[in-house]
């Protein structure tokens, strides 16, 4: 009898163990587990890039496009956890470097490229300290997955379609990065 109270006591500090090493991992909530399948999503983006395989590259950029839509949705309608919030602004942060990888690697290079592929990174940011500072009913602006799913669209189309011209597409990324944080109001 000793020796299973000594394997149940034994069981139960271990248990405590596990629990006290992966304590942040309990606050997830649902719409946190889209949130992180979405940076899955432009993490292999950019692994993909990497690797020359384009078309798996720009489909995932659209793959976190519909989560980042749908962690919104589902955090709206059965409540979301404040680690969400931060999560949601990483993974719409990632989605825009993972965008402006994309367009290097589609050809769309160059100092311009450069400048541009900053002022998204650098708008992205911008824009989402912004509304994590300032708590405000709506927003302004292009959001962040949609800047990045459209002007890797245009510059995919570009890359299928109009290669010659594919280097003028820069200019998409610098309407990219002034929309982000343009006045603008979406519906």
């Amino acid at each position: 009898m000793i020796i299973i109270e000594d394997k149940v006591k034994i069981l139960n500090e271990l248990q405590g163990k596990i629990t006290m090493l992966f304590n942040q991992l309990r606050t997830l909530r649902l719409p946190d587990t889209l949130t992180l399948l979405g940076l899955l999503c432009v993490s292999f983006s950019v692994y993909f890039s990497f690797e020359g395989l384009l078309v798996i590259a720009f489909l995932l950029i659209l793959t976190q496009f519909l989560f980042d839509y749908f962690d919104g949705k589902l955090a709206r309608a059965i409540g979301g956890g404040a680690l969400g919030v931060y999560l949601d602004s990483f993974t719409d942060f990632m989605a825009v470097s993972a965008s402006v990888v994309f367009g290097w690697f589609i050809g769309i290079t160059g100092i311009a490229m450069l400048i541009a592929g900053f002022l998204n990174i650098g708008a992205a940011s911008i824009r989402l300290a912004y509304f994590a500072a300032y708590k405000q009913k709506g927003f302004t602006g292009i959001p962040t997955v949609l800047a990045a799913s459209t002007v890797s669209t245009i510059g995919f189309l570009g890359y299928l379609f109009a290669k010659e011209y594919l280097p003028w597409f820069v200019v998409f990324y610098f309407i990219s990065a002034v929309a982000m944080i343009s006045d603008l109001k979406l519906k």
